[in-house]
């Protein structure tokens, strides 16, 4: 320790140092107590008739002292006169001492200390510590400093550990809105902390703990308890009138709870304007902490991706929420879709004839299939020959009804399930969900009901949380969409800047090449290569107005092409162009023959062109308020502040002088905009306007608008909430449970020596 860290008094103290810290002096006194007495630079340490404009001025310099010096500080007592601190002291968090019970006449204290009714006694930092500071009230002056003690009873804490200290835990606007930012992405606090430790370089760098992120995760969701269905349809409301084209409705139930909502933007809107040819809707579970149905409407778009059209929450799954649901999508996209897929769920089953009439209701094979091995008898569940022959028939979009109707009674009959109930009714119920009875409806192939709603429910998935509140939801919703968006303009862009190769030299490719969007014309240009290669025709009949062609692919399948020359029209028996809007190679085939440069503009399905919106005639009067303009200005210039900053960072690092006067330059700023602020306490967001700018609205008083909705119970959650599972699901995570020694068979296994098969033999026994 250096000459000027040595405190030197007169005979009754003995001088000691501490081997530990530097900067303070330590002495014990005659009666054997130890006192440290931190040291720092002049300027950092409070004097006595030392002067502060505001309170929270003069409080703020005791805490940066105490940060330099290694103490926390805890706000003390007070004297108020006429609503004005006239006393404020602010002491070291170790002042006092801890309460120590004291055993009355006749009591056994350890008897009560060991009852269940007595409180636990908590650890405590009190160590009667007598460092503070006393700031008086002096009028327009401010305050001054009348009492200034340095000296601890207690050791200051050292520089590795520092971090740790309460006044060194500080969630500033950085930390809250790091948080924030991370909750609408489904990036809970635990991840939050690890992503930010790594952001600054480090956990000494972090300025708090995973359990300060926790908590402010917690008072987030406190926040708007109670309150979040108002709060959230007042951010609806404010959606509406900004953008005239957003759409919204909702039920509350006698109770005033929300009961049911539905919502769609302009550009959902105008997604199923030009994409709304077949609609997949899929109740999914676990998105809220209500246990409402999350129940979107998807279908695909012109890059053959997902696209969202709307969505609802419902709390009921009876047939009247899904009709008000379904009335409630109709009314806002002014038509009803061709085509509706969903599960064979009872309620939708009668709801859908009632509100789209004309829709072809369609069941979703991925539901369907998913099931067979939990249907058909456990001997078949693993027969490869069984499955083989069944998925031959059921996917089979080539064949008529009556080829796939043998087909079926020929599987049933030689694995002996003809008179199987469940398959029986799904047999019955043929038209709702077999290929083969969907070859003649428009665009009834547009919908992969083998992978959409398993897609869905993964996008989703990675957005929202079982755990949110409506408004959080709705912001993770958000956020999902602005992905699935931000993938549509990728798509976009690729169109406009990339061109695919070309394997033909017929012209028509070229022509499919300028109309069509790249995925597509992927798959067209697989098409007439095919036409070129693959295919070609082994019988023609024109002795009729319409010509005839057979044509032959790769694998021996023959197809029949019929070409009206009066009319210019062409029909393949396979049905590619009805069930999906794209030419076969086997109509390509024929305009080979009949030397069509160019795709014809009746087999040109606008949906799969490379902008499918621009001719179209919807409007939703999606002009921009000057208050949305305003919003959305803050928001770009927030964000490009952002985006200047890391590419800055990015620019720098690695040199540690500019750093270190890129770091002075943002201190120097900071410094000034403090300076504007008209209190020191605007320095840092309060927590209360923060949680407002997340939930953009401002928080109403409980219990004077709509209530939140009472928890659901569906067919979706079991018993305690838990979701209900199937046997297959089951069995499938009990294999992967690690195995275990049975005491009774001595092999490792799924079971236990209470329920060993060689137990129950010799109870039977």
């Amino acid at each position: 320790m250096s000459e000027s860290n040595i405190f030197i008094d007169d005979d009754e103290h003995e001088i000691l140092t501490d081997p530990n810290c530097v900067n303070v002096i330590f002495y014990v006194s005659p009666g054997n107590t130890q006192y440290y007495t931190p040291e720092c630079a002049p300027e950092l340490k409070p004097k006595i008739d030392q002067r502060f404009p505001t309170l929270e001025a003069g409080i703020d310099f005791y805490r940066k002292y105490a940060t330099t010096c290694g103490f926390d500080t805890r706000l003390g007592t007070t004297v108020k006169k006429d609503g004005v601190f006239i006393w404020r002291y602010v002491t070291c968090n170790r002042e006092g001492e801890k309460f120590i019970p004291v055993a009355k006449e006749g009591e056994n204290i350890v008897e009560n200390l060991e009852s269940p009714k007595t409180p636990k006694f908590r650890a405590s930092s009190r160590q009667n510590c007598k460092a503070l500071i006393a700031l008086k009230y002096c009028g327009v002056e401010g305050y001054v400093v009348k009492r200034f003690e340095e000296t601890h009873s207690h050791p200051l804490c050292d520089e590795p550990f520092r971090q740790f200290m309460k006044v060194n835990r500080n969630l500033d606007a950085g930390h809250q809105n790091f948080i924030l930012n991370c909750a609408k992405v489904n990036i809970g606090p635990v991840k939050s902390f690890r992503m930010y430790k790594e952001a600054v370089g480090g956990y000494a760098n972090v300025g708090c703990t995973g359990v300060d992120f926790k908590n402010y995760s917690r008072d987030l969701k406190a926040f708007v308890s109670g309150v979040d269905a108002e709060m959230l349809l007042q951010n609806l409301c404010r959606k509406r009138e900004t953008s005239p084209g957003f759409y919204f409705d909702y039920v509350v139930d006698q109770g005033d709870h929300l009961n049911r909502i539905f919502w769609a933007d302009p550009t959902c809107r105008r997604s199923f304007d030009a994409f709304g040819d077949s609609v997949s809707f899929d109740a999914t579970y676990s998105t809220n902490r209500y246990k409402m149905i999350f129940a979107p409407f998807t279908g695909k778009d012109n890059h053959d991706n997902i696209i969202t059209f709307g969505a609802g929450l419902l709390s009921n799954e009876d047939v009247d929420s899904y009709s008000w649901l379904f009335e409630k999508f109709k009314h806002c996209m002014g038509r009803s879709p061709s085509m509706l897929v969903t599960d064979e769920d009872p309620s939708m089953k009668k709801a859908v004839p009632r509100v789209f009439e004309g829709t072809r209701h369609r069941f979703c094979m991925w539901h369907i299939t998913n099931k067979i091995p939990t249907k058909v008898p456990p001997r078949l569940r693993n027969h490869s020959d069984f499955m083989r022959k069944f998925n031959r028939y059921i996917w089979d979009e080539q064949i008529e009804p009556t080829e796939f109707e043998k087909g079926w009674d020929e599987v049933m009959t030689e694995f002996g399930v003809k008179d199987h109930d469940w398959l029986g009714k799904m047999f019955d119920a043929r038209y709702k969900w077999i290929p083969a009875y969907f070859r003649d409806f428009p665009l009834s192939g547009l919908v992969k009901t083998t992978s959409i709603s398993e897609s869905v429910n993964s996008f989703f998935g990675r957005y929202l949380n079982k755990n949110s509140n409506l408004i959080e939801f709705f912001s993770q919703y958000d956020s999902a969409l602005e992905a699935q968006r931000h993938t549509q303009d990728l798509q976009n862009n690729r169109v406009a800047t990339i061109v695919p190769e070309l394997k033909t030299p017929m012209p028509i490719e070229r022509h499919a090449l300028r109309i069509y969007s790249q995925k597509i014309f992927l798959d067209v240009q697989a098409d007439i290569a095919a036409s070129l290669y693959k295919c070609h025709v082994i019988a023609i009949d024109t002795n009729s107005p319409i010509s005839s062609y057979k044509v032959e692919d790769d694998v021996r399948r023959i197809f029949d092409v019929n070409y009206n020359m009066d009319e210019q029209t062409y029909a393949c028996s396979c049905k590619k162009f009805i069930r999906i809007g794209l030419v076969c190679s086997h109509i390509f085939v024929i305009f080979k023959i009949n030397k069509v440069d160019n795709i014809p503009d009746k087999y040109i399905v606008n949906r799969w062109t490379r902008d499918p919106t621009r001719n179209q005639e919807f409007n939703f009067g999606t002009k921009a308020t000057e208050k949305c303009v305003a919003v959305t200005k803050g928001n770009l210039m927030k964000n490009t502040a952002y985006s200047e900053f890391y590419g800055c960072m990015g620019s720098i690092d690695g040199d540690p002088d500019k750093m270190a006067g890129f770091v002075n330059h943002i201190r120097e700023y900071r410094a000034l905009v403090d300076a504007d602020s008209d209190s020191p306490t605007e320095k840092v967001p309060a927590k209360r306007r923060l949680f407002e700018d997340y939930y953009k609205s401002q928080k109403p008083v409980a219990g004077s608008g709509i209530k939140p909705p009472l928890q659901a119970k569906n067919k979706g959650s079991g018993a305690g909430g838990r979701r209900l599972k199937s046997f297959r699901e089951e069995a499938i995570q009990q294999s992967n449970k690690p195995l275990r020694l049975c005491r009774k068979c001595n092999q490792k296994t799924n079971h236990d020596s209470r329920n060993c098969d060689k137990v129950t033999e010799g109870t039977t026994s």
